[in-house]
């Protein structure tokens, strides 16, 4: 009997080449999927940074807002003997100085500019607030929220001070009140512009001027706000960005993202 040889496939290993096109096919799919997450993952930075700097921009704003809006107040005289003095608000309600204070410590009511006006400005907002605190309310506080003393009349005048300065190696929008050493209100405001609406008490007209120089504050109708906000993190863009700065050049080119927030208050209580 004639027994047949059974000849089966015989398994054979993968080439060489076909390892390679598949390590290759592989590393493409890898990177493709890297570059993916990568740039997904700065879109939500991006995005989350955008949403921290509008935040601070519409924060900052609301802040200085409020107190530019508060200057000069006082409380009504009854009698209205003295047309002169309407209130028993005395003295300066706004002060500005460009470039900001040269000592934002000062303990007078008018403290002195800085000698350099190429840096950001100072505000310094003054108004009387309730002689009379009741508990739990806000109205007889500073911008740190501490009580606003007596003076020598027995009257509460608040006296805030607002202006950019370093905090731990941020830009940072800062207050000082009237007892308390200037505190952190803000991160990342990089610049403060400010430049006064005045108005002519003969002609009604009225001007824009900017704070250098300036002293004539009884004048001053209305003030125009410009804050610069920068992002918290580097890297989010890699060439210049469309804008300006508050002083009308073109944002830094280091990867971060910036915004600018404009806004004119009206001092409410100031009439010519």
């Amino acid at each position: 009997m004639i027994v047949g040889r059974w000849r089966g496939a015989v398994p054979r290993g993968r080439s060489l080449i076909e390892v390679l096109i598949a390590l290759a096919i592989g590393l493409l799919l890898s990177i493709g999927i890297l570059s993916t997450y990568l740039a997904n993952r700065n879109v939500y930075r991006a995005n989350t940074d955008l949403q921290r700097i509008q935040a601070a921009g519409q924060l900052a704003l609301d802040r200085l807002a409020y107190q530019i809006r508060m200057a000069g107040y006082g409380k009504l005289l009854s009698d209205f003997a003295n047309v002169a003095v309407p209130s028993a608000f005395i003295g300066e309600a706004l002060r500005v100085c460009a470039g900001g204070f040269a000592n934002p410590n000062d303990p007078s009511d008018t403290p002195a500019c800085a000698a350099a006006a190429t840096g950001a400005d100072a505000l310094q907002v003054r108004y009387q607030v309730e002689d009379a605190p009741v508990a739990g309310s806000g109205n007889w506080r500073d911008c740190l929220g501490f009580e606003v003393p007596p003076d020598t009349n027995g009257l509460r005048i608040a006296r805030n001070r607002f202006f950019v300065a370093d905090s731990n190696g941020v830009p940072t929008l800062m207050c000082s009140g009237n007892t308390a050493g200037p505190q952190p209100l803000i991160p990342n405001v990089e610049d403060l512009r400010i430049r006064l609406r005045i108005g002519d008490p003969f002609t009604r007209a009225e001007r824009v001027v900017e704070p250098v120089g300036f002293q004539d504050w009884g004048r001053v109708l209305a003030v125009e706000l410009c804050v610069q906000v920068r992002s918290e993190e580097a890297g989010l863009t890699a060439g210049p960005q469309d804008g300006q700065t508050c002083r009308g050049t073109a944002f830094p080119n280091d990867g971060r993202l910036r915004r600018t927030f404009t806004q004119v208050v009206t001092l409410r209580n100031r009439t010519l």
